[in-house]
């Protein structure tokens, strides 16, 4: 079967001329249109000109042009109501239009929640009382419904919350405890919603937000937020917790320094390429990034890293990059749960798990990295996240990390975007007129902006 291809440059090009020919009084310059490539559609619209089913196919048409053009047309849709319906008006004949997205979920860590924050606006005046609204985003990844338990945020120094201004998945206000908010370093309000009672839940494919206010007049300095999430997941009757990235800063004034609570090592996450070839084996490279965001050194003394399921390490591939934390091969761990490999990079001392030596050593701003490779066959309409973890310290004892002692302490990147691998996605298209009917399967690649149809049937 033939396979025609649409870029984004020429989206709506053929949906025009068909509504234009049957009389929708779309305005139409030729000149302004590029229409070398489309003079097949073109004469075969003229012939077919009066037939109903060219009312359906325009209705076809305008879901292309809907895919490429729209990209939030789609986020209402979930795996348990994946399809989304409208009607158009071609020649005074009405055409009923069905777009349906594939949707399959892969597992997170054998949990299925990715949190994120957001926070508007995100600049301020230093020295000046400002209004911001935080939205904590809770997605569920998985495979099956989770059970929310407790939603915990962690304000950034000098943050005070505005009673009464928490909405969506709770309008509750939470429980706050506050120790002191005006250095920052300094621990801030802990915001705490019970919604236990309440036995909220999160199908797959689902999306739950919380928004709320807080208030601020803030020094100099960029202030960054982050989220907790606790939760029953599907395979377990124990709660999980999965905490945001450092996240949704506020840059007020000069932006220096870097302030929030416990923000000491922020560790980042990155993947190339960002998008899989569905059906074929491939690498990814994936980069962790650590900064020190204090005042004073901080070491990194561990590196963690949760493969998305069917990704397999590729040997050899840390000592590759010189410029890595640690060129030794990371010990690789089977998680049969969340059917994912763990890679550890650690240098032990005596064995027992209770010493490291330091494999990163961080001035105030300094940088460091760990690159390596994956390998995976990535399917259709599949996302496939990623999450790394730093286990850092502030202090040696003996030249050595010490877990569990001291004021070490763990940084969770979380999921996050930048760690995403993504496929292409899916649709199912019927486009249906009094007299005829158009089914079509396009496959839409949001990279390049291209459409493939993968099946074309007029009735």
């Amino acid at each position: 079967m033939a396979r025609r291809r649409f870029l984004r440059q020429e989206a709506g090009a053929v949906l025009l001329l068909v509504l234009a020919f049957i009389g929708l009084a779309v305005p139409l310059t030729i000149g302004a249109i590029q229409v070398a490539g489309e003079l097949n559609v073109l004469s075969r619209v003229y012939d077919k000109l009066l037939r109903s089913r060219y009312a359906a196919s325009a209705g076809a048409e305008l879901a292309f042009w809907t895919v490429i053009n729209d990209p939030s047309f789609d986020d209402g849709l979930t795996p348990l109501d994946p399809c989304t319906e409208f009607v158009i008006e071609v020649g005074g004949a009405p055409v009923t239009v069905r777009v349906c997205r594939w949707f399959t979920t892969v597992s997170v860590q054998g949990q299925g929640i990715i949190i994120t924050k957001s926070v508007n606006p995100t600049t301020a005046q230093a020295g000046q009382s400002t209004t911001f609204t935080y939205t904590l985003t809770l997605d569920n990844q998985g495979t099956g419904t989770v059970t929310l338990n407790r939603i915990y945020d962690y304000l950034p120094p000098y943050f005070t919350y505005v009673s009464g201004s928490t909405s969506g998945l709770t309008t509750l206000n939470p429980a706050a405890n506050q120790s002191n908010t005006t250095l920052c370093g300094s621990k801030p309000y802990s915001l705490n919603w019970d919604v236990h009672s309440a036995n909220l839940t999160i199908e797959p494919g689902q999306q739950r937000t919380l928004t709320f206010q807080a208030t601020a007049n803030l020094p100099n300095g960029t202030y960054y937020n982050q989220g907790l999430a606790r939760y029953v997941p599907w395979w377990s009757t124990d709660t999980v917790d999965v905490y945001s990235p450092y996240t949704a800063p506020v840059v007020a004034g000069t932006g220096s320094p870097y302030c929030g609570y416990e923000l000491n090592v922020l560790v980042t996450k990155s993947v190339e390429p960002a998008i899989g070839n569905p059906g074929v084996e491939q690498e990814f490279t994936y980069t962790i990034t650590t900064k020190n965001m204090s005042s004073t050194t901080r070491y990194v003394c561990k590196i963690d890293d949760n493969l998305p399921p069917t990704f397999v390490y590729v040997a050899g591939s840390s000592g590759e990059y010189p410029s890595n934390m640690d060129i030794m091969e990371p010990d690789l761990t089977w998680d049969a749960v969340s059917e994912r490999w763990t890679a550890e990079w650690a240098r032990w001392v005596n064995g027992q798990g209770s010493d490291l030596d330091p494999l990163a050593t961080l001035a105030p701003g300094a940088v460091s990295t760990q690159v390596f490779r994956a390998r995976a066959t990535p399917l259709v309409g599949v996302n496939y996240f990623n999450e790394a973890n730093a286990m850092w310290s502030s202090q040696l004892v003996g030249g050595h990390c010490k877990q569990g002692t001291g004021d070490s302490g763990t940084t969770n990147s979380g999921g996050g975007q930048s760690a995403e691998v993504q496929g292409t996605a899916i649709y199912d298209i019927v486009a249906t007129s009094s007299d005829g009917a158009i089914q079509a399967r396009i496959q839409y690649y949001s990279a390049s902006g291209q459409i493939q149809i993968l099946s074309w049937q007029e009735y």
